[in-house]
């Protein structure tokens, strides 16, 4: 018994010198070895679009070290396909992706500019700060964002009036923007009716009405099928008074 009890108390003895000289090995001698935490690399993948799909980066799977951020996998792959980029830094926001090959936010004179998805979802913070995780695919493109407005007025009693409608942050599918069929114009108690449509440049067209305008709201919408981006356009409402 008296030999057993000096035997433990030697064994004791010695862990407790070791975790004095190195806390970390009496920490690998009392705490199971998680795998998971080992793994210090993984495999994700990343592609890159440019306006309207075009493609500047094909998937590429990339083996990359944990705490890697989003933005940190876009730099790296642009710099290793030499593609030059912008990124900004905002003192509020932080990181801020301006261009990429040239393709710079705000191109198309709106919102349009360069966003991303994770596993098809957007996430709800920056590049710079989405950390990556196992396998996660992300896709960074170039989006439009169509919004219409337009220097016009319409007066009540005005005749056959006509309303030239400017697009920002897409570009009018010069094809079929023509047909007034690709419009949605709600005319409202206006007492006016839609005629037709004539595209003067890729973010202009002029809107002509037939009648006598009475007082109240037109609305105007190009929808997806009139724009390349084809998401259809924020509406555009024009008093009558």
């Amino acid at each position: 018994m008296k030999i057993f009890k000096k035997w433990w108390q030697l064994a004791f003895a010695l862990l407790l010198a070791v975790s004095l000289v190195s806390p970390t090995a009496s920490a690998a001698v009392l705490q199971p070895v998680n795998q998971e935490q080992q793994a210090t690399t993984f495999d994700v993948t990343l592609s890159i679009d440019g306006l309207y799909g075009t493609t500047i980066v094909p998937e590429t799977i990339e083996d990359v070290e944990a705490g890697t951020t989003a933005l940190e996998l876009l730099e790296q792959v642009l710099q290793d396909n030499n593609k030059p980029y912008v990124v900004t830094v905002h003192p509020v926001y932080g990181p801020y992706l301006e261009s990429i090959d040239g393709l710079a936010a705000g191109s198309l004179n709106g919102w349009d500019g360069w966003v991303y998805t994770v596993n098809d979802i957007s996430p709800t913070v920056g590049l710079g700060a989405y950390v990556l995780a196992p396998n996660d695919e992300v896709h960074v493109y170039y989006t439009t964002w169509a919004q219409l407005n337009t220097p016009s007025t319409v007066a009540v009693d005005d005749i056959n009036p006509s309303v030239t409608v400017n697009l920002t942050g897409d570009l009018l599918n010069t094809g079929t923007a023509s047909n007034l069929a690709n419009w949605t114009i709600d005319t409202g108690t206006t007492a006016l009716t839609a005629q037709s449509v004539t595209v003067n440049t890729s973010q202009q067209a002029v809107i002509t009405f037939a009648g006598q305008a009475e007082e109240g709201t037109i609305t105007i919408t190009a929808s997806a099928n009139a724009l390349f981006g084809n998401s259809a356009s924020e509406p555009l409402e024009v008093d009558v008074q």
